[in-house]
């Protein structure tokens, strides 16, 4: 499961999340092949690794043809020359994208306009983005949609949201910051603004209050998992300090995890359950599987008055335990669960991705004093097979025989 982190202590934007995004990794060619699907002209995207207070991060933009003035909200009432947000999402949901993107790029914008209509005083039917100005915000949106499908991230959680204070002039004149689109995105929502007096301006745009709102899962946590690369997206204003939104992503997929020592300590949590079917208890495992267990699993048993039912049980770390109590409570019909430490002796493990002739996998070296063996994920051998058109099993012996050899030459 990966997760991606937010540390918005600068607040959040479009392009900041964007740039972020880039920064841990994000492809702009795919994103590009991706947005060319809408069949909307007249931008070019920037993406520019950079230095900002020392500090090396992406500024990331959208270039509008011919010098073009970007969006700045919705036009006033009466002056409709834009894109209405009917009419975006025809053009959203008419694409060549994927469902789930469709339906993640649609509610982002729908959550815009609602905000807005309701400030403004307006129907929904009634706000238009500006002509030019919504080609800015679809790449914005629509591009956030994407980019989380092309990097496969699972879960999203904010933390340290900040906007500034004071006031800002826009388009219908002095407003107070957080400005009142923000405001009214976050009605109805229990999303921590911290206000930072030092900053005299905005720092939360109602594009990224929107991203905040519709996918963000948790707030001010402490993910678990492997820490697998961090990045900075940098916001354009002068804030006095370092202007950035930095990102995270965190793997919970244990077995791509190096381990290192021999002896380590996990906890034990057990919960009867005689009132769960099969597909919840399987989802259950999953779900525990994802926030970072490191196995879980049940076993039939026999409880009062005779009746069937399971034992859910999972391993993990003690730091995780209040976590994975909470998932079971309210993701299961569990209404109290047990726990213990217990004390393992564990092959020490590294983690390589190894190209063979069949295509790249992940191979695990394991090690326990003189003790060493190789493995293999069956899910990526599945994948090989079908891609080579190869029995799974001889497939198995054929690359294990192969990283043997490469193991000789020049070690794993």
């Amino acid at each position: 499961m990966k997760t991606l982190v937010l540390d918005a202590f600068s607040g959040i934007s479009g392009d900041m999340f964007l740039g972020a995004l880039f920064d841990l990794g994000l492809s702009k060619t795919a994103l590009e092949e991706q947005l060319a699907k809408l069949k909307v002209t007249g931008y070019q995207l920037l993406v520019d690794r950079t230095s900002h207070s020392s500090i090396y991060g992406t500024n990331f933009d959208v270039i509008l043809a011919d010098h073009q003035v970007k969006d700045n909200g919705i036009t006033e009432h009466g002056h409709h020359h834009g894109r209405s947000f009917a009419t975006i999402k025809q053009l959203i949901e008419a694409s060549e994208l994927s469902d789930s993107i469709k339906q993640r790029a649609v509610k982002l914008f729908q959550e815009i306009a609602v905000a807005e209509a309701h400030v403004h005083h307006q129907k929904v039917s009634e706000v238009h983005f500006h002509e030019v100005g919504a080609i800015d915000s679809i790449v914005d949106l629509v591009g956030a949609a994407i980019a989380l499908d092309l990097m496969k991230i699972d879960r999203i959680v904010v933390n340290n949201l900040a906007d500034g204070t004071g006031t800002i002039k826009i388009a219908h004149g002095i407003v107070p910051v957080p400005v009142p689109a923000v405001m009214q995105l976050r009605v109805g929502t229990k999303i921590p603004i911290h206000l930072r007096s030092e900053v005299t301006t905005e720092l939360i745009t109602p594009t990224g209050m929107a991203l905040v709102k519709c996918l963000a899962s948790e707030f001010d946590t402490t993910p678990s998992g492997i820490l697998e690369r961090t990045g900075y997206g940098f916001g354009n204003r002068e804030i006095g300090s370092l202007n950035a939104l930095r990102a995270s992503i965190y793997n919970t997929l244990l077995s791509n995890q190096s381990v290192e020592q021999e002896q380590d300590q996990v906890m034990l949590i057990e919960t009867n359950l005689d009132d769960v079917t099969g597909e919840q208890l399987a989802d259950g495992i999953a779900g525990l599987i994802e926030r970072g267990a490191k196995d879980a699993w049940s076993e039939p048993i026999m409880m009062k008055k005779g009746r069937p039912a399971y034992k859910l049980c999972l391993l993990a770390d003690p730091a995780q335990r209040k976590i994975l109590v909470k998932y079971l409570f309210a993701k299961t019909p569990a209404i109290g669960v047990r726990y213990q430490l217990l004390k393992r002796e564990i092959m020490q493990r590294k983690v390589k991705l190894i190209k063979t002739s069949y295509g790249k996998l992940h191979v695990k070296q394991l090690t326990y004093g003189e003790v060493t063996k190789l493995s293999l994920e069956h899910q990526e051998l599945a994948k090989l097979a079908t891609l080579n058109q190869r029995p799974l099993v001889d497939l198995r012996t054929e690359i294990l025989a192969e990283l043997q050899q490469i193991k000789q030459k020049k070690g794993i």
